[in-house]
């Protein structure tokens, strides 16, 4: 063990890894401009390490911010700091011994590897934990405010993750032959090649959905389409879905946590938004960096039309934000909230934003094929249910909302009255 040295790694956007090793403790941190931020300590006497994950993806709009609501304390393991080459070859500081779910690198800010960050949203079913304890003796104990997961509890967590994505790669594999075998044989010559089915796997949670407009009257081809999709769906996935939105609308959680939700159910939000769109990217940037690098424009989720590949940003907010001021503006006439109207300027903002930068925002993206012909966009914010019975604060309501010439308004009582409705047609077919 070194006593008392500093050692520095430089990065390439000019931010710094410090590693300060003293007699029993190292500290190990992320320099960035000002600012020092401690990603870990290390108590090598008493086998405790604390970990302090944070976003160090420069040019983020969650740049140096926490990755997750909870930190992590490690009992029972023997860490140590020290250079080493990575999963992709950079020779860097990495922290050795952690469980196998957690990343190592320095640079990359630590905390979980992408695949189980689920672990840290444990937290958020909790009235108040920030910290989650990893040990090697203790057992596995949850109560309301802390979590304790045994080392082999949570070694056995991750196998069963591991084989849920084995299972999801090679379900993923198989499609994409009977994709090409479909496409180009069978397409080519019916009699030769017969056509191909895959069977029903019912360890698959997540199917397909067939896009369906379910805002207007449904056609004989709709309907032929919601048959196909009774007898490709999982059903009880869907009935989840409907159960796990109706836990979390009738929460009381940050913004993030709602994002989040959408962003593991994908689905959802093409069937709210109600066309055939595509999830792009979530947090995705859409310009508007000043000189000094700030002021950079981010949604919470970036689509595109499946057939004509233009864009379509979607803005989440709280269930419990305020649709209308609390007073009334005159008699009979309420206005809307700063939060909604907030909502609104800003999605109006990242539309010009998108628009405007659209052509160098593809050059270096992975999916070019994306278009800004007048963006549309979509919120969803509040539930209508907080207007009570009031006609002049519904009113109030429908004619800002409806007066919004490229920006949809949807409150969280409609999108679970769409699900229930759906989930109805669905049942009846």
């Amino acid at each position: 063990m070194k006593n008392d040295v500093e050692q520095i790694e430089n990065l390439p956007d000019g931010d710094q890894i410090i590693i300060n090793y003293g007699n029993e403790i190292i500290n190990c941190y992320y320099l960035y401009e000002d600012k020092k931020i401690l990603l870990a300590n290390i108590n090598n006497k008493e086998n405790i390490t604390k970990i302090f994950p944070i976003n160090t993806k420069v040019g983020s709009s969650d740049f140096l911010n926490p990755k997750y609501d909870v930190n992590f304390l490690f009992e029972g393991y023997e860490i140590n700091v020290e250079k080493g080459f990575n999963e992709k070859g950079i020779n860097t500081y990495i922290i050795y011994d952690l469980p196998a779910v957690f990343v190592k690198t320095l640079r990359y800010g630590l905390g979980l590897k992408k695949e189980y960050r689920f672990i840290a949203e444990l937290a958020q079913y909790l009235k108040k934990c920030d910290e989650i304890i990893i040990s090697v003796n203790r057992e596995t104990e949850i109560n309301e405010d802390r979590i304790i997961i045994n080392d082999s509890d949570l070694d056995k967590l991750r196998r069963g993750m591991d084989r849920l994505t084995d299972l999801y790669r090679h379900e993923s594999v198989i499609s994409k032959e009977l994709l090409v075998y479909n496409e180009l044989l069978h397409n080519n010559n019916t009699e030769l090649f017969p056509l191909k089915k895959k069977s029903g796997n019912r360890d698959i949670i997540y199917r397909i959905i067939k896009d369906t407009d379910f805002s207007k009257p449904l056609s004989k081809s709709d309907k032929v389409s919601l048959r196909k999709i009774k007898d490709d769906v999982d059903t009880s996935y869907l009935l989840s879905l409907k159960n796990g939105f109706e836990k979390i609308v009738s929460g009381n959680h940050k913004e993030a946590i709602y994002q989040k939700f959408f962003e593991r159910n994908p689905y959802l939000l093409t069937l709210f938004i109600g066309s055939p769109y595509i999830l792009i990217n979530s947090q995705a940037f859409l310009g508007g960096k000043s000189f000094n690098n700030k002021n950079g424009q981010y949604t919470d989720f970036l689509y595109k039309h499946k057939i004509t590949n233009n864009s379509f940003i979607v803005e989440i907010k709280c269930p419990n934000t305020p649709l209308l001021e609390k007073n009334h503006y005159r008699a009979g006439v309420y206005s809307p909230s700063t939060k909604l109207s907030g909502a609104v300027s800003q999605a109006l903002t990242q539309k010009y934003q998108l628009e405007t930068e659209i052509a160098n925002l593809i050059k270096n993206a992975d999916d070019r094929n994306v278009e800004a012909y007048n963006v549309q966009g979509f919120i969803i914010i509040g539930l209508l249910s907080s207007l009570g019975n009031e006609k002049a604060k519904k009113r109030s309501f429908e004619l800002f909302r409806n007066n919004q010439k490229n920006i949809k308004i949807m409150t969280y009582d409609e999108c679970q009255e769409q699900l229930d409705n759906f989930l109805l047609v669905m049942d009846k077919k």
